[in-house]
């Protein structure tokens, strides 16, 4: 099983792009804190993720930097040879799934009448429901209508140090 859940800062604005074939794609960073430091520094982890479809397009344009947020998803590692003829591994997160846990305050938004912090966002007008583009049709059970239960007490506080 192939199944990988984060939650991170995005560390820039999401970028979008198109495939002749009208496809979008959206890639971005998230910054997740490891539980340790080295040499009294924390240690950042920066992890690409890829968002595929519609959902790339609400990733891009509902998303920005700073944002906590939530993905699940699974890992993929592209191969390639480099210029000099060397093979090179890539990890990335493939997105399924994807939440904002809340907007960071300062950030010249205006957040008037948006739950910060508690609300799961989707790409269509019901905003009550996560998003989800897997396409494995053994996927389709849900354990809980609630789908940040799990995540609660990490986010109710919205000084998440991250």
């Amino acid at each position: 099983m192939n199944l990988v859940t984060l939650i991170g800062r995005l560390t820039a604005d999401p970028e979008l792009k198109f495939f002749s074939s009208g496809t979008a794609i959206s890639k971005g960073t998230i910054a997740i804190d490891r539980s340790y430091k080295k040499d009294n520094q924390t240690v950042t982890d920066f992890i690409p993720v890829e968002v595929w479809g519609k959902q790339a397009e609400y990733f891009a344009t509902c998303f920005q930097k700073g944002y906590l947020i939530a993905v699940s998803g699974s890992l993929h590692i592209d191969r390639y040879v480099d210029s000099d003829g060397n093979n090179r591994n890539f990890a990335k997160i493939v997105v399924h799934k994807l939440m904002r846990l809340n907007i960071p305050k300062g950030n010249g938004l205006d957040t008037s009448g948006v739950d910060n912090g508690n609300s799961t966002l989707s790409g269509s007008s019901d905003s009550s429901s996560d998003v989800d583009n897997s396409n494995d049709a053994t996927n389709n059970t849900s354990t809980t209508n609630d789908p940040q239960a799990n995540l609660t007490a990490y986010i109710d506080d919205e000084e998440i140090p991250f």
